[in-house]
């Protein structure tokens, strides 16, 4: 019966734990500030998250944002020659899409539009 039990709490354990081993992403934008960009969500550790945001954007590239167990969200001004962006992170997609909207409007933008957002596996 100890057997039994201690193999219940083993598998219940390891069922709960996807959603928090695999909580981690990051946001990557080129230095003209968002012609090129990548991201990632759901990987097992930081520097895996940002090595997949940094090949997805290409070369001179740098993550500009790292979350865990949240949304992020990235939006970027799509007037002509505009390099205005503005990204956020929150508990859901709609507050993180709307704090990078109103990022990029308050730097300018006049055509803010959310080119990627991810939430990771516990949201």
């Amino acid at each position: 019966m100890r057997k039994l039990i201690s193999v219940a709490v083993v598998a219940a354990a390891l069922v709960s734990m996807p959603a928090t081993l695999y909580a981690r992403g990051a946001l990557a934008i080129d230095s003209n500030k968002g012609n090129a960009y990548g991201y990632s969500y759901n990987y097992s550790t930081q520097d895996d998250a940002d090595d997949r945001a940094l090949n997805e954007c290409g070369d001179d590239c740098t993550i500009v944002m790292r979350f865990a167990n949240q949304c992020a969200a990235y939006a970027a001004d799509q007037a002509y020659g505009s390099t205005v962006y503005g990204w956020g992170k929150a508990a859901t997609k709609q507050d993180a899409q709307s704090i990078a909207m109103n990022q990029c409007a308050a730097h300018g933008g006049s055509q803010c539009m959310v080119r990627v957002w991810g939430c990771d596996a516990g949201q």
